[in-house]
């Protein structure tokens, strides 16, 4: 029987073999990115603003020189302080409060159709869910048993 541990070096060789691929296709990107801004350099900048073509590595350092610029320092979006869902969630609650006199739901009720309702749902699904749900399957059956030619969301036939 095979069994990975049977070729401890095939792991080894696997993540050698990945990290040169990641290196070999980070470097095709980077000369297909550049020599993108190349070309369009060439083709928008000489005859809009009279600018003089560039080559290659000017494209390259210009990609670089906006990336400093306008980009941070990597960041992105995943960077100091991100918290994800539940920041975006704490917003979306600031701006409830700040409108409709949301100020006055509390915590246990908002409208019909917010967002906020759904962090009831679990509570929903014991209540009163998961026996609705049975009760449907249990309509569902007695159907089908009814007339076996037919699926559960079939009509039937006259």
């Amino acid at each position: 029987m095979y069994s990975e541990h049977a070729h401890p070096g095939s792991t080894v060789a696997r993540i050698v073999g990945m990290t040169v691929l990641g290196l070999v296709g980070a470097v095709i990107i980077a000369f297909l990115f550049g020599s993108l801004v190349m070309l369009l350099w060439n083709w928008l900048m000489p005859p809009l603003l009279h600018a003089g073509t560039i080559n290659y590595w000017q494209a390259f350092g210009l990609v670089i020189l906006a990336k400093i610029l306008f980009g941070g320092s990597g960041g992105g979006h995943y960077g100091p302080g991100h918290r994800g869902w539940k920041k975006r969630a704490r917003r979306w609650d600031r701006w409830d409060k700040g409108s409709c006199g949301a100020e006055d739901w509390g915590d246990d009720w908002a409208p019909r159709g917010s967002h906020r309702n759904w962090r009831r749902y679990d509570q929903y699904w014991k209540d009163e869910g998961k026996a609705a749900f049975e009760a449907w399957l249990d309509k569902q059956d007695k159907a089908k048993a009814q007339d076996p030619d037919k699926g559960p969301g079939e009509p039937k036939a006259e």
